[in-house]
């Protein structure tokens, strides 16, 4: 051997290795490590190389940031080839399951029933011992067994208020052990230790434009980020979005209309509870006077401001009037009726008005967006799960698979042998 070792493998040559796993299903780098001895293609597309699996592992571990910019440059390829026109995106988000498990999950009334259940572990041990002591006559019982037992959970019981003691500290309504990213999050199934998969999918041929790997267990305050980053990749002044209700959130709105950005969100609101079969009058059957800043309500009396709280106004109506309007018993069971205008209420109105011209966008938004997503979390991923820890390890996984699915999709739609030549 050469004094200088062996020459390291060519970072292209491994990363056309991972294209072709993620191609084919195979993420697991000791899966690929036998494809590169009995896989024909493999061979040919590798020259006979056959790396070990560490080394192919680590090479996905420790290069997330550029396979993140490797994605990312695919991307302005497909922009400069027409594949991306950029006249309308969809975004949409899909959970995707951590490496840790839900048994690794803690929260700090979990903590607090563990240590009642050690306690109660402790006292019935002690209680053990101490008639053990009292009936001398009695079975005998074997004293530093249960010592011993005694000094674990003592152990455990310690651990336990450590954890506690750093979480208050730290201000954690929740913590994932052994991976400290990830967050329990609401799926349509059961609640999962996931991470929120973002994307941006252009119309044109369903190509994903922008990708992002996040810790928020909801959409809504996705939209404004996800279309900023649309927009600054296409490199547009103007952009039209459409997400679905999830992503319903009257400062995104606002954010995305003051950066030249067009949304079709269906608004989601919450409505007015119902008492039995009575349904009362919704906030809809009010009418705003912006010049007096008050409502009218269907019996054409006024609601005047009443308090500001967090940006939202609060609006009542005078006890005299409700205690003698007949439509009462449609309107509320309190002595007097309220009503609130969030912060950004003008933004939901124009959003609704806006849908109301475009109810197709949601027809749209379906065929655009729920195609890549399928793709990537049931055939790319197979079983929608990462394989390695922490956003900079999802990052770099979602990077590879999202690279993947544009290239496969680029070759769909040119054709091999005009991809090639639009490359060289």
């Amino acid at each position: 051997p050469k004094a200088t070792g062996r020459p390291s493998y060519d970072p292209a040559d491994l990363l056309k290795l991972y294209l072709y796993g993620y191609f084919q299903r195979i993420r697991s780098s000791r899966r690929l490590e036998a494809e590169c001895r009995r896989n024909v293609e493999v061979m040919w597309l590798l020259g006979r190389l056959a790396p070990d699996f560490k080394t192919i592992a680590d090479f996905r571990r420790d290069n997330s940031a550029a396979f993140t910019a490797t994605c990312r440059a695919f991307v302005r390829f497909c922009r400069q080839a027409g594949l991306i026109a950029g006249e309308l995106v969809a975004i949409d988000g899909s959970k995707f399951q951590a490496v840790a498990s839900s048994r690794k999950h803690l929260t700090p009334k979990k903590l607090q029933d563990r240590e009642a259940a050690l306690d109660k572990k402790i006292a019935r041990y002690l209680a053990q011992l101490d008639e053990a002591d009292c009936d001398e006559e009695g079975e005998s019982i074997d004293r530093s067994a249960v010592q011993a037992a005694l000094a674990g959970l003592r152990v455990k019981k310690a651990n336990n208020q450590t954890c506690q003691v750093l979480m208050q500290a730290q201000g954690l309504a929740q913590h994932v052990v052994g991976e400290s990213d990830a967050q329990k999050m609401r799926t349509a199934s059961v609640p999962l230790v996931a991470y929120n998969v973002q994307r941006v999918v252009d119309a044109k041929h369903c190509l994903i434009l922008h990708h992002e790997v996040t810790q928020e267990g909801t959409d809504n305050r996705q939209l404004e980020p996800m279309a900023k980053a649309a927009k600054d990749e296409l490199q547009q002044s103007k952009l039209c979005v459409t997400a679905d209700a999830g992503y319903s959130n009257g400062a995104q709105f606002q954010a995305c209309e003051d950066a030249a950005i067009t949304a079709f969100v269906p608004p989601n609101r919450a409505n007015n509870p119902t008492s039995g079969e009575e349904q009362y009058f919704d906030r809809t059957d009010f009418s705003y006077d912006k010049d007096t800043d008050q409502y009218q309500c269907p019996a054409g009396k006024p609601l005047t401001l009443k308090q500001l709280n967090k940006g939202d106004r609060i609006y009542q109506a005078a006890i005299s009037d409700c205690g003698k309007c007949p439509l009462k018993s449609r309107c509320t069971k309190a002595q007097r009726r309220y009503l609130m205008r969030h912060a950004h209420e003008a933004a939901f109105e124009r959003m609704e008005q806006r849908m109301k011209v475009h109810p197709e966008m949601m027809v749209n938004r379906r065929s655009i967006v729920e195609h890549p997503f399928g793709n990537l979390k049931h055939w790319i991923f197979g079983n929608g799960r990462f394989l390695l820890r922490q956003l900079k390890g999802t990052r770099a996984e979602m990077a590879l698979a999202v690279q993947a699915y544009n290239l496969k999709r680029a070759i769909q739609v040119l054709g091999a042998q005009q991809l090639i030549a639009l490359m060289g």
